[in-house]
């Protein structure tokens, strides 16, 4: 990409698109498309090849991918792009994508004519299963993320079970699927060709867009956004003076679920300001934005403006670069939450232009509405009215020299809800309570709510508190309860035990026993309320006998006066709890790799209430900066009590975000734990003591890997993996005798698939020939066997005979070698016997009867019991016998296999797919017969690189039984549409295509003919496919629905993979042609 253009001359260049409501908010953008075609929208950092660049997307770019995003997302549904509908169908979304993927679709969505339903993941099942029957969402996308997919199925199985409604789950699109290009490789100007969505005409008042608000122990309220809504906001953007032209403005700490960071992208992108917004670069999964990331992005990115949240700025003013660094930008913007005043301050007095905004998600998130940029100095907590909303504001007067701050609904202004009536007027009363400055008029701040609901400084809100005491205050032992949290990271309950249960909490036995009495009520609570919301033991306070709470004439605590209190004590408590908050897990008495292990699992576990396995990042699965920080604490104070950290040294903040693993965090801890007496950790900056420990973290053993079948395919791919993976020491590639040298088999079989041979001479490999047998492994040095039976940390077994044709008796052989397999795993003498993983296929699934049984439903990842569901196919039966030794053995033993069944697997990566296999057979017989058939089904084929990673991710696998197809299927009409243009052949329906192959092979008795037809061996398969319904969205030539639910959970692979395509089709065609076979 060239360098962005100089700022004074795209900010002259850029036109404001009319904002008098003649053009909806698509209409907007399709004017922006027309008009502002170069102008940049989104600017992003990448690094690619090890070079960092910044990437521009403009209009040009953005305005054809969201028309491609509407079609992915009906064609996706079947919700059909209808212009002439009135009443538009609801969709609701729950992602953690990327700013420009979810922003991008949620636009296409709007344009095709949908009300985009946006709920945040923070919800808890249950809340979310409320979400989507109150509006009746039947459709619902999802991203990749482990925890996204569980909470989806688990709200969906609540709806289904409580209601009878069902939901389809969908994919959230990608990056690439929407701008069918790499984020590193985005052209200079978007495409001039493009085939845009049918045209519509949206009233003012069409809802576009409904969220919900941050619900705790009562279920979220929703709130639509119209486009007079958006509009307004846009018109309320225009009367700040700051000019935001070109301004290149950071939003990296605001995700898109979370409602402040889509309502930036609509006063930003949608209508007047034509600023530049600085974002993570696409990826999957998303980066997350943590107070690190996001200020590296912000200087990646050269803003010259940010936007953030009041948590990242306290951290950041802790270090003098990144003060200095934000001096230096023209503004900083905070909202969402209070910043604690000691930290605006320190960063006013440091010369940042410090700006406070305000807004609240019934005025459509509309900061702006009351927004000047006005530069306040030492009264940054104040903000001022804009004069767009000041005829529509009032304050009314609560008597002690606060307000209520309520808005109007006027002819140019109104909230997306109205909640009272104020004046002759229909408002909204916003509950929250400000005050004016004493001196400076005009001025206004935020002191706090009627409803007592606690904004936290993550900017999350703590809402229902009110519910949350009284359902305290049901338990026996307590008399009544405070919460509190506002500005801090995570909120706390102040208790007052019921009279015959007080005591002095200085007592810490007591207070311990108290907290465990009230712990189960308090579980009860969290599982409902959204993450952010939940208590944490440590938070809970008592009060002290000597200071008892106060009460109104009615019963109640005064609130203000209690707090005012006991502020010293809660402020104390959370210094406490930043410093050694840690769970009820026991730390090691001797730290050995084990028991570091066991610790750190079983404090992340109990954090996160979730199991992970070893290699599976916490926050793929749900974990958020609060339970990291448990996390880290707790883990600093175990350390600090074995006395091999100091106590005046502290582990980096960051930490658990760099080591995100229970493997990776293990390891780390383990080797500060190692320290001898006389060493110590004295190096307090944060890069070098996570350089320090990797240091050590290098010299931590390695796996060892026992690969069956390496020369293969499949086998080459993993082999190549294994041999780059730093975690690997040691491979042993165990093949069956040959004529050749098997290194020279492998050199072959490497340059073939388009790797570079010289891996084979990898020192990390060991070659192996033998034979498996009923009783082991059956090889000449018995040595170099006990040398592997002794040094093996995993095996994976992908050798087996693959022949559609032979019965059961012919796997016999293949049959016995996992068996010998499981009894030589289990003679290791390593304490935790050797994880094996074996290669199955999804043909244990795919006979007739099991077709035709399941009507439908998901073949789940479960071990299949029933011998006849196998049964039609010696492969199948022979894979099913293998898994079922398996199973057993789990039962039986301390073996803890694995089960992998595989689905279809493509080309590599120059192309490269076995011409034995039926795909193949079938396009080149379509060439010899001139035609191509014609299905309406879908692929779930995924390329070898994609299974072979896939396998690799799956070694440590908590769960037996997982299945490994394609969960973003290609569509067969895109290989029949390349191929019959590659090839110059005809399509034609696929009755007619196997009748002429039938035919062909029955009259041929040329037997050079009969080599060009090699799909003529797969009558009785091709066959069978006649006999299934051809139906969009269903598998060709395979079983109609299998789960793949588990391997996502598990493989980052897998999540990640491409769906096959266009490129991918002519590059097999090309890999075809290369070798002779067409």
């Amino acid at each position: 990409m060239p360098p962005i253009p100089n700022l004074d001359v795209l900010r002259k260049a850029y036109k404001a698109a009319p904002l008098d409501g003649s053009l909806s908010v698509p209409q907007i953008y399709d004017w922006h498309r027309e008009h502002n075609t170069r102008h940049p929208v989104f600017l992003y950092h990448i690094v690619e090849g090890g070079i960092g660049e910044n990437e521009v997307l403009t209009y040009g770019h953005l305005v054809p991918a969201a028309y491609e995003a509407g079609r992915y997302v009906s064609r996706l549904t079947g919700v059909p792009i209808d212009p002439g509908v009135k009443s538009k169908p609801v969709i609701a979304v729950m992602a953690m994508s990327d700013s420009i993927t979810f922003f991008t679709t949620v636009l296409g969505m709007m344009r095709a004519g949908f009300v985009v339903y946006l709920i945040s993941p923070r919800n808890s099942p249950v809340a979310i299963a409320y979400l989507l029957s109150v509006k009746q969402a039947r459709h619902f996308l999802l991203s990749s993320e482990p925890h996204i997919q569980q909470l989806g199925r688990d709200a969906v199985e609540e709806l289904k079970n409580g209601k009878g409604m069902e939901v389809g789950m969908f994919p959230m699109p990608r990056f690439e699927d929407l701008y069918h290009c790499a984020p590193a490789a985005v052209p200079p100007e978007g495409p001039s060709a493009f085939d845009p969505l049918p045209g519509r005409v949206d009233r003012p008042d069409d809802v576009m867009i409904i969220v919900h608000s941050s619900g705790s122990t009562a279920f979220p309220k929703l709130v639509p956004w119209s486009s007079r809504m958006q509009v307004q906001t846009a018109r309320a953007a225009a009367c700040s003076p700051f000019d935001w032209r070109a301004e290149v403005l950071s939003i990296h700490s605001l995700p898109m679920f979370h409602i402040a960071g889509l309502s930036v992208c609509a006063w930003s992108i949608f209508f007047s300001f034509g600023s530049i917004l600085a974002v993570f670069h696409p990826a999957v999964p998303a980066i997350i934005p943590t107070p690190g990331t996001t200020y590296q992005g912000m200087v990646d990115t050269g803003a010259t403006s940010g936007f953030t949240m009041p948590s990242n700025l306290e951290i950041w003013t802790k270090d003098p670069a990144k003060v200095d660094h934000m001096r230096r930008m023209r503004t900083v913007i905070y909202a969402s939450a209070p910043l604690q005043k000691d930290v605006g301050d320190h960063l006013v007095h440091a010369g940042v232009n410090l700006y406070n905004i305000y807004g609240f998600l019934q005025l459509g998130k509309s900061y702006l509405l009351f927004l000047t940029l006005r530069f306040l100095g030492h009264d940054w907590q104040y903000f001022t009215l804009n004069a767009i909303c000041k005829d529509a504001v009032r304050f009314k007067s609560l008597d002690d020299g606060t307000y209520e701050l309520i808005t109007l609904k006027t002819p140019s202004y109104e909230a997306a809800l109205s909640n009272s009536l104020y004046e002759g007027h229909e408002a909204y009363a916003t509950e929250d309570v400000v005050e004016p400055h004493p001196t400076r008029e005009g001025l206004w701040r935020v002191v706090g709510r009627l409803d007592d609901q606690i904004m936290l400084s993550t900017g999350e809100k703590v809402r229902s508190i009110l519910t949350t005491e009284s359902i305290l205050r049901g338990h026996p032992m307590v008399k009544d309860s405070i919460m509190f949290g506002r500005g801090h990271f995570q909120n706390g309950i102040l208790v007052a035990p019921d009279n015959e249960y007080k005591f002095d909490p200085q007592d810490t036995e007591k207070l311990h026993a108290f907290r465990e009495a009230i712990w189960p009520i308090v579980e009860k609570m969290n599982a409902y309320a959204p993450s952010h919301s939940r208590l944490a033991k440590e938070m809970i306070l008592v009060e002290d006998p000597k200071r008892p709470f106060q009460f109104n004439p009615k019963g109640a605590p005064r609130r203000s006066v209690v707090l005012a209190e006991y502020d010293t004590d809660i402020e104390a408590l959370y210094a406490a709890v930043e410093a050694s908050s840690t769970p009820d897990i026991n730390a090691p008495t001797q730290w050995t790799p084990e028991s570091t292990y066991d610790f750190v699992k079983q404090l992340v576990h109990s954090v996160m209430r979730l199991k992970v396995d070893a290699e599976q990042d916490f926050f793929q699965y749900g974990c958020d900066s609060l339970q990291a920080t448990w996390i880290r604490n707790a883990i600093m104070k175990a350390l600090h009590s074995a006395k091999v950290l100091p106590q005046d040294t502290e582990l980096p903040s960051n930490i658990i975000y760099e080591y995100p693993t229970l493997d990776s965090l293990a390891k780390v801890v383990l080797q500060v734990a190692s320290l001898k007496p006389c060493e110590t950790v004295k190096v307090f900056d944060e890069k070098a003591l996570l350089a320090f420990v990797g240091r050590y973290t290098a010299e931590l053993p390695k796996e060892v890997v026992l690969l069956t079948g390496s020369t293969g395919s499949l086998g080459s791919v993993m082999l190549a993996r294994l041999v780059a993976m730093d975690s690997v020491g040691k491979i042993y590639a165990f093949n069956l005798p040959m004529s050749t040298k098997t290194v020279d088999i492998q050199r072959k079989s490497l340059k073939l698939r388009g790797y570079d041979e010289n891996i084979a001479m990898s020192p990390k490999i060991v070659y192996v020939d033998g034979t498996l047998t009923v009783d082991g492994m059956n090889m000449r040095n018995k040595s170099l066997e006990d040398e592997i039976r002794s040094s093996i940390t995993h095996i994976i077994h992908n050798a087996w005979r693959v022949d559609w044709k032979v019965s059961l008796n012919t796997f016999q052989d293949c049959v016995d070698g996992v068996l010998g397999l499981t009894k030589f795993a289990l003679s290791s003498p390593r304490q935790i016997a050797p994880r094996l993983l074996f290669v199955s296929s999804i043909a244990v699934l795919l006979s007739d009867s099991f077709l035709a049984d399941y009507h439908g439903e998901a073949a789940l990842e479960l071990p299949v019991v029933d011998p006849k569901i196998p049964l039609g196919q010696g492969y199948g039966e022979g894979k099913w016998a293998a898994e079922t030794i398996l199973n057993a053995a789990r039962e039986r033993t301390r073996l803890r296999p694995i089960i992998v069944r595989i689905g279809q697997i493509s080309g590599g990566v120059n192309g490269g797919w076995n011409q034995s296999d039926w795909v193949p057979a079938i396009v080149k017989s379509s060439v010899t017969l001139g035609c191509f058939p014609m299905l309406k089904g879908v692929c779930s084929w995924l390329g070898v690189e994609d299974v072979a990673g896939a396998l690799i991710d799956a070694r440590n696998s908590e769960h037996s039984t997982l299945h490994l197809i394609h969960h973003r299927p290609m569509a067969w009409d895109v290989l029949a549409q390349v191929c019959a243009k590659e090839l110059s052949l005809r399509l034609v329906p696929y009755p007619e295509w196997f009748a002429k192959l039938k035919t062909s092979v029955e009259h041929e008795v040329d037997a050079a003919r009969r080599k060009a037809l090699p799909a003529g061996m797969l009558l009785e398969f091709l066959e069978a496919n006649l006999r299934r319904k051809d139906t969009e969205g269903v598998e060709t030539f395979g079983f109609k629905h299998i789960s793949v639910d588990k391997m996502l959970e598990v493989s980052h692979t897998l999540r990640e993979a491409k769906p096959i395509g266009a490129d991918d089709v002519r590059l097999w065609l090309s890999f075809w042609k290369s070798t002779g076979f067409l």
